[in-house]
């Protein structure tokens, strides 16, 4: 299970997302770095460091929320590392009462682009799961390494996703071919 909360540290208030294994164990956590402009970043301070996990020998990253869809450098970090597949814990929405859910076409949302841009450009899955909200900006997906939506979760219904993944197609093929020495700083 990847289970997101706040956790307070000498440094302040973290949102974190904690990888727990099937026997119950705090495999790591992953802490929220790249913290949304304007409200968050008067509540949340980052870690500044990147994890890598692996439950049955299948490596995998996380990106917390905005990190995911803001900061493609943050997936492709773990797509470097090996990630076969990178999960996106986020809350993207509200449930403000007396607005009725709206139908929507899944892919329209920056957010839901974004997803299958960050599978794509990194040759890997990616798995983004939002919680249930009357007015979800984006649905519970996975994305194959080619782009192509696998599920979603219909907006507003809280559901579990689960699908059975080749990974011999989350190649890291783009991912890996990535040249940081191009781009030095100055």
């Amino acid at each position: 299970a990847i289970v997101g909360m706040e956790w307070m540290t000498p440094t302040g208030l973290q949102n974190r997302a904690f990888v727990i294994s099937a026997t119950g164990d705090i495999l790591g956590h992953q802490t929220k770095d790249q913290i949304t402009p304007g409200g968050e970043e008067r509540n949340y301070v980052p870690e500044g460091t990147r994890r890598m996990f692996a439950v049955k020998g299948v490596p995998f990253g996380v990106v917390v929320c905005h990190e995911g869809w803001r900061f493609p450098e943050t997936v492709r970090w773990a797509a470097v590392r090996g990630a076969k597949i990178v999960f996106q814990p986020q809350v993207t929405g509200s449930d403000q009462p007396g607005k009725p859910v709206k139908a929507r076409v899944w892919g329209q949302s920056y957010y839901e682009m974004a997803m299958i841009l960050r599978a794509k450009e990194n040759s890997i899955y990616f798995a983004s799961v939002n919680q249930a909200m009357t007015h979800q900006n984006s649905a519970t997906s996975l994305i194959d390494p080619e782009g192509n939506v696998l599920q979603t979760l219909p907006y507003g219904q809280e559901d579990l996703l689960v699908a059975d993944l080749d990974l011999a197609q989350a190649t890291g093929f783009y991912a890996s071919r990535y040249r940081p020495e191009f781009y030095p700083r100055e």
